[in-house]
């Protein structure tokens, strides 16, 4: 037993020995991964651009460990010109990793060498947004938009007073490197808010940006649909379908356009591409109550039941639910007509 307790304690101090390791000068907070000296056998680099160009081709060959290792070396360097990328990188390893604490501090370090980087300002406004923080959010993805049109030399940008100024948004160049995702941030925060039209105008330049974005035209459909207009609605979702004829998210947002249009019947036969029928049958019967038409949900969600009767004790409650909506109505109209 003795010995058994020895060897483990032996292996133990190893381990610690090889994660505390690390080239001289080097500052491995920001560094998540396996012991570092078994990462590499490598000479240190010589420049900060050798560094950056190894974490590059570690990155490529998906060894994530020894790029994030490698772009932290290239920090080391004084007087470097390229901190700032980097930094953008190691934030994106550790996004990757969805270790967003980690994340968010390499892009902050990020934006403090260099308050223009495009990319690291609209990561920050990712992580906020999706955090919850929507305000800084927002704050972080007009800052990537501006700085981008410093890129384009353009006078034009977001502020507090004309965030909302259709017109000003539309005068934004945009191209192919501009930061879509900032965009299409903006306007999933503006849908949120209800303000619909806005959205849709970040919308399209995010789709000027990237246009055949699954993810911006997914959310430009349900935004055309929750503002009314279906026949939009269903030409965005259509084209994102095109591409991807299995995603769930359009689907449902398809099946939704069809309720929307009162087309019931195409809509049962959407959801039924990617769930069993009788759920298919009680999120008809689920969105037909939210449209405030539970008389028509009924059916449905009596099929849905008979369907798996076992299996939908959520069916059940959604009919209750149906069914004391319509003795609702109905008192409602027996009082009106008294």
């Amino acid at each position: 037993m003795k010995g058994l307790h020895f060897t483990s304690l032996s292996l133990i101090v190893l381990l610690l020995a090889g994660c505390s390791s690390s080239q001289p000068g080097i500052d491995t907070s920001l560094y998540d991964g396996k012991p570092i000296d078994t990462l590499s056998s490598q000479e240190p680099p010589k420049t900060e651009q050798e560094a950056i160009s190894r974490g590059d081709t570690a990155l490529a060959s998906g060894n994530s460990d020894l790029a994030l290792y490698e772009y932290i070396r290239s920090l080391s360097f004084e007087n470097g010109e390229y901190k700032d990328r980097a930094l953008y990188n190691i934030g994106r390893i550790h996004q990757s990793r969805e270790n967003l604490e980690l994340a968010e501090k390499a892009f902050l370090l990020g934006v403090k060498e260099n308050p223009d980087n495009i990319k690291a300002l609209e990561q920050l406004g990712t992580i906020y947004s999706k955090t919850g923080d929507l305000e800084l959010g927002k704050s972080y993805f007009y800052r990537a938009i501006n700085a981008d049109q410093i890129r384009f030399n353009n006078n034009s940008n977001i502020n507090n007073k004309n965030r909302e100024d259709i017109d000003k948004i539309v005068d934004l160049k945009v191209d192919k490197y501009s930061p879509e995702y900032a965009y299409m941030g903006l306007g999933v925060i503006a849908d949120i808010d209800s303000e619909h039209k806005l959205a849709q105008a970040y919308y399209k330049q995010a789709l000027s940006i990237k246009p055949d974005s699954m993810k911006t035209l997914i959310n430009v459909s349900y935004s055309f649909y929750m503002s009314g207009d279906y026949r939009k609605a269903q030409r965005f979702v259509l084209e994102a379908l095109k591409q991807e004829p299995n995603n769930e998210k359009a689907l449902n947002n398809l099946a939704l356009i069809y309720l929307g249009k009162g087309e019931i019947t195409r809509a049962v036969n959407v959801f039924s591409k990617h769930m069993e029928k009788p759920e298919a049958l009680n999120n008809v019967g689920y969105f037909l109550i939210l449209q405030g038409k539970p008389d028509q949900a009924i059916p449905y969600l009596q099929q849905a039941i008979d369907s798996k009767t076992s299996y939908y004790k959520i069916a059940n409650e959604n009919l209750e639910r149906a069914l004391a909506l319509v003795r609702e109505q109905s008192s409602a109209g027996v009082s009106g007509n008294n």
